[in-house]
């Protein structure tokens, strides 16, 4: 079993909720894009949804989105981060929310408006 796997179980043993799961992968898939080549050689930040400083101008509710990167370019990703049991099969109901609202426009801090140029989705499944 990879070390990768081994960490997920982990996870899916010690957490105290399916939230606290989900935020912790979250944690690690943003410091896997922080640092992992190719991504750490292309994004100058990462994110979580909550960190995001321009988030209020897509939504004040659950987006789906929960980290976004910024590459060197200045173009955003948004993604989506879902620790699922392996043999969990996605639906259209768990990508409605993340679709949608990665296809709104936001406003950053300089009042320049942005779309996200890539959705990533990383999940745990088989």
């Amino acid at each position: 079993m990879s070390n990768f796997l081994k960490v997920i179980n982990r996870y899916r043993e010690q957490s105290h909720s399916e939230a606290d799961k989900g935020k912790r992968f979250e944690r690690l898939m943003q410091a896997m894009l922080r640092t992992l080549p190719p991504y750490c050689n292309e994004l100058q930040q990462v994110w979580l949804w909550n960190e995001f400083p321009y988030r209020q101008s897509i939504s004040l509710h659950d987006t789906g989105i929960d980290l976004v990167a910024q590459t060197n370019d200045g173009n955003y990703w948004a993604i989506q981060c879902k620790c699922y049991r392996a043999t969990t099969k996605i639906d259209k109901g768990d990508t409605d929310t993340f679709l949608t609202s990665s296809a709104r426009a936001f406003t950053d801090g300089n009042g320049k408006q942005h779309y996200f140029s890539f959705r990533l989705w990383i999940d745990t499944t088989e």
